[in-house]
């Protein structure tokens, strides 16, 4: 909403003023050109009524005048950035030559036109009122200014009709007030226009930087929310991951412990995802990838769920295509409309199939869960819109998939159709860029068989006491020697004992006022005098801060999983080059 507070209202009269200044000033040279050479050529209309006398006080004028206003124009021209501030002063300066410019005019029946008739003086009226008409559009901003050069000319040929030529009918003598009273309205109605458009566009700016400043300021909220929420969900993951290894496990609670705090990391990362995605920093990695590989993990992540619902799971075509896309993101869209059809069907199929048409691969995601009426179909890719969520459980999200697969699929180039009927169920069809089989670009893949940590050190700093406590009593439980640190300067205290450099280094982004994962690795680094593998474990999720991660460090994002954890820190320790760096 507009701010009509009396500071917004005085910038807005400023603004108004500096605009309409502007918009004048743009016009001056234009319009001094336009009238020097009608001034220079007019006398030259009436051969038969100048002489020599008229002639030369009629240019010398105009040289004069002409001058003066080149003169005017090239300083201000010259020293707009800062003139164009003094608004009133060069306001005033605009009305001297509106003047001098109107005595020049005035002028000119009683130079050339004193011995003329009454058809000469009418033609010389309708040439000085269509030149005049002309400027008023751009002069209308400032009509005094206008109405300081109309008032001498026209009253000029009033005076002249009735001094010297005075058995001229009466409708002759009465154009130059009826011009000058139409030419006054006219102006001030241009003023009126052109001032509502000026104030319409100044209000369109101010309503487009409020709708940016709050898009802002909603990526701010919730990359704030999903950190603060991360924290306490980090630690209590880690707690489910020991409570299901200890000696005397209780599978019913931590099933129901796995489930909620599962649910929680789902919405936490689609608010994650959202966020990346509404600041555009995300950027799509195209490459040729087999779709097989790509997304039959995600569909083994689904299995447990489907089979759980007594739902039957079809998947066809995928091993023998090859598309060219980002397979992350890929990921992530095949994800949502799984879940989303795991969510929404309580029996029947969900059936994943792929195949070629042309130059494309379409890639069907279908179920027969309860559909959508036709009604909603336009809303179901709208941010927190849900079909069939009335009570807002948690466990079924807050209307984020679709959403992201909608902004996924036209970060990637994917479109996306959807076919839905109430009852029968839903059918989701990506169009995919087919690509050759065979010419896959394969990377480094990470290790799967779990590392042995009996021989792995580990320093961690984390601010967060429960953090630490969890996260040390985890990776210790499975083999590694762990030296824990809620500061840097404990950290730095223990290295100087250290016999050697440990073989990965955990910290979170913000380690206490002053401190983030930049300065706890640099000083790492210093202490030992080599490259140390590092990971950061953070919960911020601020655009500005995954914009400016380095390459080098490895990042997950709060809460992590015992699984994920382990999976990451086996990928960094068989890095090439990385572990014997670290030994040496």
């Amino acid at each position: 909403m507009p701010d009509t507070s009396p500071r917004a209202t005085g910038h807005n009269r400023e603004r108004i003023l500096q605009e309409r200044h502007n918009l004048f000033m743009k016009e001056v040279g234009p319009r001094m050109i336009l009238s020097m050479m009608i001034a220079a050529g007019l006398p030259f209309f009436f051969p038969d009524t100048y002489g020599e006398t008229a002639f030369s006080v009629w240019f010398g004028m105009l040289a004069c005048i002409g001058i003066q206003s080149f003169f005017i124009v090239r300083y201000y021209n010259r020293h707009s950035e800062t003139e164009s501030l003094h608004t009133r002063k060069w306001h005033r300066i605009n009305i001297y030559l509106a003047l001098i410019w109107a005595g020049l005019w005035a002028s000119f029946p009683f130079l050339f036109l004193p011995q003329t008739d009454a058809i000469t003086i009418l033609t010389c009226l309708v040439i000085l009122t269509v030149a005049s008409s002309i400027p008023s559009v751009s002069m209308g901003v400032y009509p005094d200014i206008f109405i300081s050069f109309i008032t001498p000319v026209f009253l000029s040929y009033f005076a002249f009709i009735l001094l010297h030529v005075p058995e001229a009918p009466g409708i002759i003598k009465a154009i130059p007030l009826i011009n000058l009273l139409s030419l006054t309205i006219f102006s001030l109605f241009i003023h009126k226009t052109q001032i509502s458009t000026i104030s319409l566009r100044i209000q369109a700016e101010q309503a487009s930087q409020q709708a940016s400043k709050a898009s802002a300021s909603k990526t701010r909220f919730l990359a704030a929310a999903s950190h603060d929420l991360r924290q306490p969900l980090q630690a209590a993951t880690l707690y489910a991951a020991m409570l299901r290894n200890s000696d005397s496990p209780q599978p019913v609670i931590v099933e129901k412990l796995d489930a909620a705090i599962a649910s929680c990391s789902d919405l936490l990362n689609h608010l994650l995802l959202l966020s990346r995605l509404q600041s555009q920093r995300l950027k799509p990695e195209k490459r040729i990838i087999s779709l097989a590989d790509t997304l039959n993990p995600v569909i083994d992540e689904f299995r447990p769920g489907i089979n759980k619902k007594g739902l039957s799971l079809s998947v066809s075509g995928l091993e023998a295509h090859y598309v060219f896309t980002d397979n992350v993101l890929l990921s992530r869209i095949v994800r949502n409309l799984i879940s989303n059809a795991l969510k929404y069907t309580q029996q029947g199929e969900i059936s994943i199939n792929a195949c070629l048409q042309g130059e494309s691969l379409l890639l069907e995601i279908a179920d027969t869960g309860i559909g959508i009426e036709e009604a909603y179909q336009g809303d179901v890719f709208e941010e927190f819109m849900q079909i069939d969520n009335d009570h807002r459980s948690i466990q079924n999200g807050l209307g984020l998939g679709l959403a992201i697969v909608s902004r996924l699929s036209a970060l990637c180039d994917i479109p996306v159709a959807m076919a839905s009927k109430p009852g029968q169920g839903t059918r989701f069809t990506l169009t995919l860029p087919a690509a050759a089989m065979g010419s896959t670009t394969t990377g480094s893949p990470a290790a799967t068989t779990r590392q042995p940590y009996d021989d792995v050190t580990i320093l961690l700093v984390d601010d967060d006491k429960a953090i630490t406590e969890a996260l040390s009593s985890l990776l210790e439980s499975l083999g590694a020697t762990v030296s824990a640190h809620q500061s840097l300067a404990s950290a730095l205290a223990a290295m100087e004992t250290a016999i050697e450099a440990p073989s990965l280094l955990i910290t979170d982004q913000q380690i206490g006022p002053g401190t983030n994962a930049t300065t706890v690795i640099d000083a790492t680094i210093r202490h030992f005098g080599q490259t140390i593998p590092a990971l950061v474990i953070t919960g911020n999720t601020a655009p500005d801060f995954l914009s400016q991660l380095p390459d080098n460090v490895d990042v997950l994002f709060k809460p992590v999983g015992a699984d994920a954890l382990t999976r990451k820190i086996d990928e960094m320790l068989v890095r090439p080059g990385v572990v014997q760096e670290a030994s040496e």
